[in-house]
């Protein structure tokens, strides 16, 4: 069964409103490391409809680690990856996480996205334990993303840095 993962953004306040209206569902607020005033909400589902009313919505193709829930510090790489190339790339990033993150210090889980609407745009979601955990293991990997880097822009490769928020319980209606 496929699984999902849907995004909004939007101020703190109105993204603690709208968990705060469905907290039936296990909805995630962070914070953008980047901009402090950024927020994002997620949702890791097996449903492909968002409770978001503008969602960005990506389908997982794969995971490695620790998956059962979304933890720890995120980065999110974005590719533009034209339809000829997408097989390919697909492939070596699944071979790349099935041996590569084995045993790297602070990994906690990585998923490989495609957006729902847009299926020449990917996403590479990593999380870990602690930011400097992903910035060791930045400085020393081989990752396939690397390639794409060089290319100069033409694959539109950015990333973003995100930190969950923590809740106090009046924080929770």
């Amino acid at each position: 069964m496929p699984e999902y993962l849907h995004t909004t953004f939007g101020s703190k306040e109105v993204l603690t409103a709208i968990r705060n209206q469905h907290l039936n569902q296990h909805l995630l607020l962070t914070v953008d490391d980047a901009d402090p005033y950024r927020y994002q909400l997620i949702e890791k589902t097996s449903d492909s409809d968002s409770v978001f009313t503008t969602p960005t919505s990506y389908e997982i193709l794969s995971e490695q680690g620790e998956t059962a829930e979304l933890r720890g510090w995120l980065n999110f790489h974005f590719i533009t990856v034209p339809e000829q190339g997408r097989a390919n790339f697909i492939r070596r990033w699944n071979a790349f996480q099935e041996r590569d993150f084995t045993g790297v210090a602070g990994f906690i889980s990585s998923y490989l996205l495609q957006r729902v609407d847009e299926p020449q745009q990917l996403a590479v979601l990593t999380t870990w334990t602690m930011k400097d955990f992903w910035l060791v293991w930045q400085a020393d990997n081989q990752s396939p993303l690397k390639d794409y880097q060089t290319e100069g822009n033409r694959y539109g490769l950015r990333d973003a840095q995100y930190s969950f928020v923590a809740f106090a319980k009046q924080d929770l209606k």
